[in-house]
């Protein structure tokens, strides 16, 4: 058994959080050592061969009112455009100017074609009420109390909330906890057109980010160890030892970014109960349904509502790749589980082509379909599902973190890499 440095950090897990872990704690000085059991980095966001292409392994929105998000990418150099958010569903048309405050989001909506005035009236009381109260709702209540509570209509709901809600908490809505969903409404539709400005990156996300990513950590002096799985965890007079395959590594602070269902898999020690976590948190599926086209086609948004695959479903997004690197490639993301669920691939690439055909006037033929599903993708956003404060440091120098464990947002990019960076402060502070 080799004797690392002082102050070694382990991080088993190299998606957005350990990533984000490792980079802060690294250009803090550390050498922290990432442990990664797939081929790259990257977690959910990474790339995924697809028709011969390197794609996007699920849709990620990144919207400029995520501070952790931006920080992370500025912290390794990356420089990314943002363009306003808009999108269409029918009839309905919304677009937020970069620029825009707050009364310009209030315009941006007076403006908005397809709602009507009773609508317009229902969301902005909403919105207010929420504000009003601090952005914070009772700990039990759902998304689908929420929107019955405050009087929204019924195809307010259908055409606008559910779709929103579902692709932010992917958890049905009357399983979902309002008070996650409450921060991101915080943070986007209270802030206006700079905090709903979306970056865009110019290829797949492990090109754009995640791959410049690993870079800054490898520079700053930490290491990522891919294709490495960690058998477990054992505490030591002065650390803990990690256990692989073929050998065994000590370090002072080990940091869990994992989701919860992987800790079962781990031998870890009595103070994290690792069936306990899975169970608290239950997991949700989600695809991605890739449509290729002739390069010349573009959809008529950037982001297109359309009608779910099946019977029963939510209305769902298309989005149009072109911008990265993509022409012509559409893809549908379909969140939580639904009647989408049941059908078989090839059933549900076919379904979301003829759900397109409905959007899109004389749709061209289909040239080639990939449906890719995570059957747990993220965790279950219900109102029992959290990490206390204490929970976060199960024992001295033992750390969790992952989108789950963050305090407010549900399972996203923003909070995954919050989590990472609370993890590697706690590191640096437990040495001071």
């Amino acid at each position: 058994m080799s004797a690392p440095p002082m102050g070694s950090v382990a991080i088993v897990g190299g998606g957005w959080a350990g990533l984000a872990c490792a980079l802060k704690l690294a250009q803090a000085g550390y050498a922290p050592v990432v442990f990664e059991s797939a081929p790259e980095a990257g977690g959910r966001a990474r790339r995924a061969a697809v028709e011969g292409s390197d794609r996007d392994n699920g849709q990620h929105l990144m919207l400029g009112g995520c501070q952790s998000l931006n920080a992370f990418i500025q912290a390794a150099g990356i420089r990314l455009p943002r363009v306003p958010f808009q999108y269409q569903s029918g009839s309905r048309q919304f677009a937020v100017p970069v620029k825009a405050g707050r009364f310009g989001l209030a315009l941006s909506l007076i403006r908005a074609h397809g709602f009507s005035w009773y609508e317009r009236y229902r969301l902005v009381c909403a919105l207010g009420r929420l504000q009003a109260h601090g952005w914070r709702v009772a700990q039990k209540q759902t998304v689908a109390d929420w929107l019955q509570q405050t009087k929204q209509p019924a195809r307010l709901i259908n055409d606008f909330w559910a779709p929103l809600a579902l692709a932010i908490l992917n958890t049905p809505l009357h399983q979902a906890a309002m008070w996650r969903l409450a921060p991101v409404l915080r943070d986007t539709l209270g802030q206006g057109g700079s905090a709903l400005a979306l970056f865009q990156p110019g290829a797949n996300l492990s090109t754009s980010i995640v791959d410049p990513i690993v870079s800054a950590i490898k520079q700053a002096g930490g290491s990522i160890r891919c294709g490495e799985r960690v058998l477990g965890v054992e505490p030591t007079a002065s650390g803990y030892q990690l256990m692989l395959n073929e050998s065994s590594l000590g370090f002072d602070h080990v940091v869990l970014a994992v989701p919860p269902w992987s800790l079962k898999h781990l031998t870890l020690p009595s103070a994290i109960n690792n069936g306990h976590w899975a169970a608290r948190f239950g997991s949700q599926p989600i695809a991605t349904v890739y449509l290729g086209f002739e390069t010349s086609f573009r959809l008529p948004s950037p982001l297109l509502q359309i009608s779910g695959p099946a019977p029963g479903d939510a209305r769902v997004w298309a989005m149009d790749r072109a911008h990265c690197g993509e022409p012509g490639v559409v893809a549908i993301s379909l969140s939580a589980e639904g009647p989408w669920h049941t059908l078989s691939w090839d059933a549900l690439a076919q379904a979301c082509y003829k759900a397109l055909q409905q959007a899109v006037e004389n749709l061209p033929p289909c040239l080639w379909q990939k449906a890719i599903t995570v059957q747990r993708a993220t965790y279950a956003a219900t109102p029992q599902a959290f990490v206390s404060p204490a929970e976060l440091t199960p024992l001295p120098g033992l750390h969790l973190a992952g989108d789950w464990t963050h305090a407010a947002y549900p399972a996203t990019l923003e909070a995954a890499v919050s989590s990472g960076f609370a993890a590697a402060d706690r590191i640096v502070q437990a040495k001071t």
